[in-house]
């Protein structure tokens, strides 16, 4: 059965979440009811979910404190988009330039305004035994962990949320993990209890529907699964295998895909890409078009080049100086009677922001949708796994139905669909069926933090390095944050990770293997 798309007021659960207090009630006297100690489920549980679908699966920026993190990070370094002329106002992301107070918003935010307030949420509806909130807290605990893990690689876990602890010890990561697999597989057991007043309107992604939960968490279980399935000591066959076995318990079909829709307009309704392109806008960043993915674009004929980036709106010629003035530019519509689309060269001071492709509004209008997994994602997971354990020919029909359900999805017309997949090769008969797969997968998560996570897993797609870099080579970690570093010294000591640039260039451990073929 389907599910109807949640609709949030953001303004509202924003507030709600910002007046929640985590802490347990110490004195039962002398209470200030207008900043309540304790509040009820039915009221934190939906701030939680906005704090996770905008600080970490989305791009939020607040000025000065960026809170990118890898989704931001991760496909700007994959060039999915570009800064263009005016650059950051401090660290320079497109050089793969990161200071160390730039982690500390994605740090902060997943560690206090989502996972803890994911356990306190548990330690409430545990001794309430409401064990479907129990169990929707658990699996955000442990999908937040799983992404933190995933730009940090060791990170605190065992001893990151006792408020005892000041000073909490680093987990490897793959220890993390291995407790990530627990928390999915108990929250899924949680989620099918009983529960004595079942989530509802609190519940903004799927309104209470516990069998759409499962399926997501099944769906995150299976997505784990694969990234793991390339790292020292584990058994890849074994993994593909688990993905294969959740994803036919997971998301289905497009209808099953956990989406969020926003009303728009008003400040506080907007999804988190127009959020983050409109607040960069006023902070010197210009947030546009990737002239690497443009290109590629081009050259395979796809038609979703023209809902993936809009039209520039003047052409220029081709810059032979260092920054071209927009006085040699002239309105495209004089150049050109077709649609120009142009991409910045990452790394390079560009062209006048309006000869640049701007993102495409379906990802960037106030009002467009979040889906925080989408059901042609679990098609590719199915595709590698298919690859791993029988081949590419069996491989080739969920890599086909991932590329129709993605540009069904962005409205691409269904006689270019057609065209596009007649002209794709079969798996089968491809040199590199990983490479093909994995760079599909990429177009199909533009701007998700996956493609990050892709490509540091199998090294595809290969991506151009930007010139003017201040490392050798695309960050294959964020930068520890400065905050770990002033009050948790000894524990971010005790990984042996540099803390300077350099470390971003040390592998994370699921990323420390390579794939068997």
């Amino acid at each position: 059965m389907s599910r109807p798309k949640k609709l949030i007021s953001l303004a509202l659960a924003l507030v709600v979440s910002l007046g929640v207090a985590s802490c347990d009630n110490f004195l039962d006297v002398n209470q200030d009811p207008n900043n309540p100690q304790d509040v009820r489920m039915d009221l934190t549980l939906p701030g939680m979910l906005v704090n996770f679908a905008h600080d970490v699966l989305g791009p939020t920026w607040i000025r000065y404190v960026n809170l990118v993190g890898p989704v931001g990070m991760g496909t700007e370094w994959l060039q999915q988009w570009s800064d263009n002329r005016d650059r950051h106002t401090y660290a320079q992301y497109q050089w793969y330039e990161v200071a160390n107070t730039d982690a500390n918003g994605y740090w902060g935010s997943s560690y206090s305004r989502v996972m803890n307030e994911a356990s306190n949420i548990m330690r409430r509806s545990a001794e309430a035994g409401r064990w479907q909130h129990h169990g929707i807290a658990k699996l955000i605990l442990a999908w937040n962990m799983s992404l933190v893990a995933d730009a940090f690689g060791p990170v605190p876990f065992s001893e990151a949320l006792d408020p005892r602890i000041r000073d909490p010890e680093y987990d490897s990561q793959e220890e993390v993990y291995a407790n990530i697999f627990r928390l999915i597989d108990e929250a899924i057991d949680e989620m099918r209890r009983d529960d004595i007043i079942p989530p509802s309107t609190n519940d903004i992604l799927f309104g209470g529907d516990m069998d759409a939960w499962v399926r997501l968490a099944n769906s995150l279980k299976a997505r784990l699964n694969l990234r793991v399935a390339y790292a020292p000591g584990e058994n890849t066959q074994q993994r593909a295998q688990t993905a294969l076995d959740a994803v036919r318990a997971g998301i289905r079909s497009p209808a099953h895909a956990p989406t969020v829709e926003y009303p728009g307009e008003a400040e506080g309704q907007q999804q988190p890409w127009y959020t983050f392109e409109t607040s960069s806008e006023g902070t010197g960043i210009r947030t546009r078009s990737s002239k690497w993915y443009i290109d590629m674009l081009k050259e395979h004929e796809d038609p979703r080049l023209p809902i993936m980036a809009n039209p520039a709106s003047w052409w220029c010629p081709e810059p032979d100086v260092d920054y071209l003035p927009a006085e040699d530019c002239i309105p495209a519509a004089e150049y050109s009677d077709e649609p120009i689309y142009r991409g910045n060269l990452s790394g390079s001071p560009g062209e006048p922001d309006s000869a640049i492709s701007r993102l495409g509004s379906f990802f960037t209008a106030d009002s467009a949708s979040h889906v925080w997994f989408t059901y042609e994602d679990t098609k590719f997971i199915e595709a590698e796994a298919l690859l791993i354990l029988n081949g590419a020919g069996a491989a080739d029909g969920a890599y086909r139905e991932g590329i129709r359900a993605n540009m069904e999805r962005l409205g691409v017309a269904q006689a270019d669909i057609d065209a596009y997949l007649a002209a794709t090769p079969p798996l089968g008969s491809q040199g590199n069926p990983l490479e093909e797969l994995i760079t599909e997968k990429f177009k199909a998560n533009f701007l998700r933090c996956e493609v990050w996570h892709d490509w540091r897993r199998t090294g595809y797609p290969v991506v151009p390095l930007v010139e003017e870099r201040v490392i050798e080579g695309i960050p294959q970690r964020m930068r520890t944050p400065a905050n770990e570093m002033a009050y948790n010294a000894e524990s971010v000591a005790a990984t042996g990770i540099s803390t300077g640039l350099d470390g971003m260039l040390v592998r994370v451990w699921w990323a420390s293997g390579s794939p068997p073929f």
